[in-house]
């Protein structure tokens, strides 16, 4: 049950996220309930270059390019992924998906921390939200997965 929370809380998240990224796109001058200063804006970090393909796809691929998807969009991906595999009848596949696929995300979530601190040089409490759940994801995924493989 703590996962099915975890997950819809990811995914609450992420459209939040992705509002914030819309309505600023529309509108420049939206301040959005996560901005408190300059240096604590979700809205200026969810609008950067990094909030697109983890800011490598563009480059790699092109800004129009397929690959380039926004960072919320994939953090949904991968929510109703483990949501899914939560209700999956055969456990030790989904718990080796589960946790591997959270070791990819927490892969995915340093890099971004390192980005939002050391390049932005901003504090993101909507990236921050992201990354523990991603980390609290990870714990469980990894206790369900030592779990059932060592029964087998």
């Amino acid at each position: 049950m703590d996962r099915v929370i975890l997950n819809i809380i990811g995914m609450v998240i992420s459209l939040y996220s992705l509002r914030v990224e819309i309505k600023k796109e529309k509108d420049p001058t939206y301040v959005a309930a996560c901005d408190f200063n300059d240096h604590m804006s979700c809205s200026k970090v969810l609008t950067s270059k990094y909030a697109k393909g983890f800011g490598i796809m563009g480059v790699l691929f092109g800004k129009e390019h397929f690959m380039n998807q926004r960072n919320c969009n994939l953090g949904l991906v991968f929510y109703l992924l483990q949501l899914a595999l939560v209700f999956q009848p055969y456990p030790v596949l989904a718990s080796k998906v589960l946790f591997y696929s959270s070791i990819v995300c927490i892969i995915g979530c340093v890099y971004l921390a390192i980005v939002l601190f050391c390049i932005l040089k901003d504090v993101c409490v909507v990236c921050i939200a992201t990354y523990f759940v991603n980390g609290a994801l990870l714990y469980l995924n990894y206790s369900l997965y030592k779990n059932v493989n060592s029964v087998f």
